[in-house]
């Protein structure tokens, strides 16, 4: 396979945890990928076989400096991953105790950006062959339905994140532009995965990015990589 007939693989918010082993795992499936965070090491990476793109996601300019990157050098991605955020956390007794600034960051980068970031997914997918599957998919949590005070900016972030996949896959979903906001649960509780399982999320992302059809927006998973019903409670597959 060339290297110009290969799927793209974009990777945003490549951490040592969920980031690294979605990027392995695509890397392994055949993919060009290209991975970026705001602190990041674009020499050590390319050592690893991707493409390392040092942006700010909490800046718009950075963050269409950085998808022009990616287009010039590897073309228009077939998967992105969105798995960027900031937290700032308080405590439950006091959540507004951060200053404004503070809190606009913890959603904008967890959240509102990733309306450009569809935006732009949208656009690279018009590019793309017909038979190639596309998908963004954003990497979520519980706090849509539960929230957590003490990281009140991650909250509505996270919201944010979940009604722009929710509108953009009704929307774009039927044309074969995927949209998913997929998150990891303890698999024997239902809440919070903590620390989150990297290579759940790195199966899971894989397959959710192969798959034909929409389906879902909402894509939840425990620990294991087994998909679970966040409404019933119980494991599913």
């Amino acid at each position: 396979m060339s290297a110009i007939s290969k799927p793209v693989a974009f990777i945003i918010g490549y951490g040592s945890n969920v980031g690294t082993a979605i990027a392995r795992k695509f890397k392994s499936e055949g993919f060009n990928v290209a991975v970026s965070a705001r602190t990041l090491d674009e020499k050590k990476v390319k050592e690893e076989g991707y493409l390392g793109i040092q942006a700010d996601f909490g800046d718009i300019a950075s963050v269409r400096n950085a998808f022009d990157r990616l287009e010039s050098e590897l073309g228009p991605a077939a998967a992105i991953i969105y798995n960027a955020y900031s937290a700032s956390n308080t405590t439950d007794d006091d959540p507004l105790a951060n200053p404004y600034e503070t809190f606009l960051t913890n959603v904008t980068v967890t959240g509102v950006t990733l309306y450009e970031v569809a935006r732009r997914a949208k656009a690279g997918f018009e590019k793309l062959p017909p038979d190639t599957p596309r998908a963004l998919i954003g990497t979520g949590n519980l706090q849509p339905w539960i929230t957590f005070p003490f990281a009140l900016g991650m909250s509505v972030g996270k919201r944010a994140m979940a009604n722009i996949v929710e509108a953009s896959a009704a929307a774009y979903g039927p044309r074969g532009y995927r949209f998913h906001f997929a998150h990891e649960v303890n698999g024997e509780t239902g809440g919070p995965q903590v620390p989150p399982t990297g290579q759940a999320h790195a199966d899971v992302f894989y397959r959710t990015w192969k798959q034909k059809e929409q389906g879902p927006w909402e894509v939840c998973f425990t620990e294991t990589g087994a998909l679970y019903d966040r409404a019933a409670g119980k494991v599913v597959s």
